[in-house]
């Protein structure tokens, strides 16, 4: 019997879990409830797309989804004086995970109140202010009536109103108090703002310290502890597994799990995208996040909370 390469060793182990993790979700369909979706991405630095949510994107931006992905990203991360090489950066990064356009799709703001701080919290006025801004220029084009928007780019109103807000939830992943600004801010906006359609409001599951570094492992834990979930997988290509909801309304929770060359794509994201941020702690990150390669979702109820 011939020897297993041991470099094929973490891909059959990816192929084995996924595929194992998908069979312990029971009563599925083969429809994505996330379909025709126009979807804005908010993100506090350039590196979330790739660090947090690099599953959700390859999933949502698959061209059978017929979906429209906007990012808009509230700060440069200029902590470093790196603030104009990482809005580049984030441009390279979302055009390899599989956003079109990011010349178009990608905005980035730098204001002097919205900088990159783990401790400190960004005014939710301010931020529903410049997510107001920067919904109507992607569908209306330039607005000069804002005055606290200085986004890097202008970009042209393709007509599309949003729908679907994606965003960290009330603990950010990390605690990161620009994670937690963006969605307060999200749900203010959503409260205070007139929007036409209704926009749903979805926040990514932070989970506890040992549980970040789980990888796959724990996408399988999640699923099977999930009551109701959309699963996404990628193992030759997407899979797309579903469980059953009332027509009409938006689904309760996602998932969203990469196979290994989703997996290998997000950290291509990281290390060839974010060239300027691969220091030592974050090729542990890569390696090892489970938001490198799972992704959950949760529906937020809009109970806007104060923090």
């Amino acid at each position: 019997m011939p020897a297993i390469r041991p470099s094929l060793l973490l891909p059959i182990f990816f192929a084995i879990l996924s595929y194992y993790t998908i069979s312990h979700i029971s009563t599925h369909t083969a429809t994505s409830q996330l379909r025709n979706r126009n979807i804005a991405l908010l993100i506090a630095h350039p590196d979330d797309e790739a660090m947090f949510f690099a599953p959700t994107i390859q999933s949502i931006t698959s061209p059978s989804l017929n979906n429209t992905l906007r990012i808009i990203c509230f700060s440069t991360g200029d902590a470093d004086g790196l603030g104009s090489t990482r809005k580049h950066e984030l441009l390279r990064s979302a055009s390899l995970l599989g956003v079109p356009s990011v010349n178009s799709t990608v905005l980035v703001h730098d204001h002097p109140d919205l900088q990159d701080g783990m401790y400190h919290s960004w005014s939710k006025d301010l931020v529903a202010s410049l997510l107001s801004y920067s919904l109507h220029q992607f569908e209306n084009g330039r607005n000069d009536e804002n005055e606290d928007a200085n986004p890097q780019d202008e970009v042209e109103g393709d007509g599309i109103p949003v729908d679907t807000i994606i965003t960290f939830d009330s603990y950010g992943v990390s605690g990161h108090r620009n994670h937690i600004s963006l969605r307060t801010a999200a749900q203010w906006y959503i409260k205070v703002y007139p929007n036409k359609p209704s926009i749903s409001l979805y926040t990514l599951t932070s989970v506890p310290l040992y549980r970040k570094y789980l990888g796959v492992i724990d996408a399988f834990i999640s699923a099977v502890i999930a009551d109701k979930a959309t699963l996404y997988a990628g193992l030759d290509g997407p899979v797309v597994q579903e469980v059953k909801y009332d027509s009409g309304k938006a689904p309760e929770s996602l998932m969203y799990l990469s196979g290994w060359e989703g997996y290998r794509l997000a950290q291509k994201a990281m290390t060839e995208g974010h060239k300027s941020q691969m220091i030592w702690f974050r090729w542990g990150w890569i390696a090892l996040s489970r938001y490198m390669v799972f992704n959950d979702l949760k529906l937020d109820t809009i109970g806007y909370q104060e923090y």
